[in-house]
């Protein structure tokens, strides 16, 4: 679980970096002009990529939100076929305005899939605003201009900014309410949709220029191909319970984990108790307490959940007798600490009369583990049968101790 939130962190940090980077690029005209042609290409190719990923993926909210940026670029590259005219203040009034409050409509609905009611609603949504914006782009009139020029902010914040003072509160609402919301959240997909409203933000509010308005669509598109791609790999490789890496994860690890290492087989002693008598949602609790420990073992070691109540633990590089120690000092404090049990029968209202403090019910909770290291002609396949066979052995030995073969 530490891990998944130090990739968010990284994650997050990127797509920071991404757009400052983009905005110094623009400010001191970075890029030459003749490769916006390209850029514009290239928006095109990913954002088209970015919307078959998120339809294979089954992502209504990014499929809905990929169509705004989408939608507008197609009006930049083809304004002849779309207008009469486009008049660029009409542009730079609308399309924020458009890509602001359907962020903001899009991102408050659940994800319940592309293929399903919600999505066909999103979808539908999406299209009406885009419809609408259109509309408003048609017959934008001086009197629309005016009143969206209406002087809301103070002076100094008015300054800060190139568009209109009505966009500026709309487009930090939608900011504002999209990251507060995906605080709540761990999928990528959940992340990227702040940091995409926030890159075409750059070109709405500091950069109005259609150069920026593409290089800032072709990030926003990379970015929900990241989110999209890094969430299959979450799915295929970490545990949805307890948040450690899953077996195909260890899998590739033993693709590349060298001649030097040892492996043990971790099993939660007497776990089909816990399920029998408290039910599985407790089962599920002693699980993910475990696989937290093992997850902080010392010396390097790297917890996977191999399945059901085993977890795996490698050690690649390091001494046996310091991997014995680290072992043994993570099934130690799993013992010591024990597994405490919430009281289920609890009244819903406080009683009149405070009782007195019940002391909470703590169950034994141990694991055995069985370690086994690696030598000339066996496979990692083959190391981790002898650490299964050194497992039983501790089980038979009384459980809650380490053998290691």
């Amino acid at each position: 679980m530490q891990r998944m939130k130090e990739v968010l962190y990284t994650f997050n940090a990127l797509c920071l970096g991404a757009i400052l980077l983009g905005f110094v690029a623009l400010y001191f005209e970075l890029i030459p002009a003749y490769m916006y042609y390209f850029l514009w290409q290239s928006t095109f190719v990913f954002l088209g990529l970015a919307l078959a990923l998120s339809v294979y993926f089954n992502k209504s909210k990014l499929f809905a939100l990929l169509l705004f940026p989408l939608f507008f670029n197609l009006i930049l590259a083809f304004p002849n076929t779309f207008f009469t005219k486009l008049s660029g203040t009409a542009f730079w009034h609308i399309v924020p305005l458009s890509c602001a409050i359907g962020y903001l409509l899009l991102y408050a609905l659940q994800e319940r899939g592309l293929f399903s009611a919600f999505g066909a609603l999103r979808t539908t949504i999406a299209i009406a605003i885009l419809g609408l914006s259109y509309a408003a782009l048609v017959y934008f009139s001086p009197a629309l201009q005016t009143a969206l020029n209406t002087t809301l902010l103070p002076s100094f914040l008015h300054q800060l900014t190139q568009t209109n003072d009505f966009t500026v509160i709309i487009v930090v609402i939608a900011l504002l309410f999209i990251f507060l919301v995906s605080l709540l959240f761990n999928a990528y997909t959940q992340k990227a949709p702040f940091w995409m409203l926030a890159a075409l933000c750059v070109s709405f509010l500091f950069r109005q220029e259609a150069h920026g308005f593409i290089l800032y669509s072709l990030l926003a598109s990379l970015i929900a191909i990241s989110a999209l791609v890094r969430d299959a790999y979450t799915m295929a490789y970490i545990d949805t319970l307890t948040g450690i890496p899953a077996r195909r994860a260890l899998e590739e690890r033993f693709l590349h984990i060298g001649s030097n290492y040892l492996l043990a087989m971790v099993d939660i002693d007497f776990f089909k108790k816990f399920n029998d008598t408290f039910g599985h949602d407790i089962g599920d609790e002693v699980l993910k307490m475990v696989a937290k420990e093992l997850s902080q073992v010392k010396n390097g070691g790297r917890a996977y959940r191999y399945g059901g109540e085993e977890f795996t633990i490698v050690f690649s590089g390091k001494k046996r007798e310091d991997c014995i120690m680290a072992l043994e000092e993570v099934r130690e404090r799993i013992f010591r600490r024990g597994f405490v049990i919430r009281d289920q029968n609890r009244p819903e209202q406080a009683p009149k009369k405070t009782p007195a403090p019940a002391k909470p019910k703590k169950e034994r909770l141990s694991v055995s583990i069985g370690a086994a290291q690696s030598f000339k002609g066996k496979t990692p396949h083959e190391i981790i049968k002898l650490a299964d066979d050194a497992l039983y052995k501790a089980k038979e030995s009384g459980r809650n101790c380490l053998i290691c073969d």
